[in-house]
């Protein structure tokens, strides 16, 4: 390979992506791997639309160009960010990368950038300092305290990189908090089912009667499933704690109609006979 090749690849992580992996990435993948340095993104996708994946590609890129670089992957299992770790194991294993550690749970290299597996709580996370990728996927299942513990990682390295990707789940979960809000600070790409070219037709309308309409929205279409874990809708809780502004404004006519006041009646009693005389 060229220096010139080399630089370029320094450069762009695209073109490494593309002529190094062999693999042609998507538009909103070639987003998220062009991201700054210190930019904060979140992707709402489809299942197996490849997020995972792109993570994988973006931390095997920085580990390589980044000597002494730290990235950690957080799941909602250690066995699931273990199998993270493994997908950017297999991209650094597929050009020939020799690595100088490798276990289930972490990888370093010769030049000393590392990555980790982290585990599903904020319990044993913290004091690490992060200046490669921290990566949050399926974003929408870790637990709060779990993002809370995350986020202060690149605290003192500001070129570090914050990235939640996530399949749908609920409205109220750390991931839509995030995603439904309007911080301009974040770059948000989208890659669901119904983006062109993402799925088959045929595939897709197996899906939707085999999983429900529900279910499907949620997986590929990116939209959660407010019902799911209760009889209440999101939609039934929106009309129930909506405040409603009647269009007559309250006043006497909707109160209770005063009452008539009292007419005296004479006693018929009073001046009653008793044996043909009066009292």
């Amino acid at each position: 390979m060229s220096t010139l090749r080399e630089l370029a690849y320094q450069i762009d992580p695209v073109p490494w992506v593309r002529e190094v992996l062999g693999v042609e990435p998507a538009p909103w993948q070639i987003e998220f791997l062009r991201a700054p340095r210190g930019a904060s993104i979140i992707a709402l996708t489809a299942r197996q639309a490849g997020k995972t994946t792109t993570a994988a590609w973006a931390i095997a890129f920085c580990m390589l160009y980044t000597p002494g670089s730290l990235s950690v992957i957080a799941c909602p299992s250690q066995r699931q960010s273990g199998e993270a770790v493994r997908r950017v194991k297999d991209c650094l294993v597929k050009i020939g990368t020799e690595l100088k550690s490798d276990h289930v749970y972490g990888l370093e290299l010769n030049n000393g950038s590392r990555v980790l597996a982290l585990p599903g709580s904020d319990d044993s996370i913290r004091g690490l300092t992060v200046d490669g990728w921290i990566v949050a996927d399926e974003a929408a299942r870790l637990d709060e305290d779990l993002m809370a513990a995350l986020r202060p990682m690149r605290a003192r390295r500001p070129q570090a990189r914050l990235a939640m990707l996530s399949t749908a789940w609920s409205y109220i979960d750390p991931f839509w908090s995030v995603w439904s809000n309007d911080n301009p600070a974040w770059i948000r790409l989208r890659a669901t089912a119904d983006i062109p070219g993402l799925f088959g037709a045929e595939y897709l309308e197996q899906e939707r009667r085999e999983l429900g309409e529900v279910k499907f929205k949620r997986e590929y279409l990116g939209i959660p499933g407010g019902g799911a874990a209760s009889p209440f809708t999101w939609d039934l809780y929106e009309r129930a704690t909506q405040i409603h502004v009647p269009i007559v404004q309250p006043g006497p006519v909707f109160q209770p109609p005063a009452e008539a006041p009292a007419i005296r009646v004479a006693n018929p009693f009073r001046d009653l006979k008793v044996n043909g005389a009066f009292r």
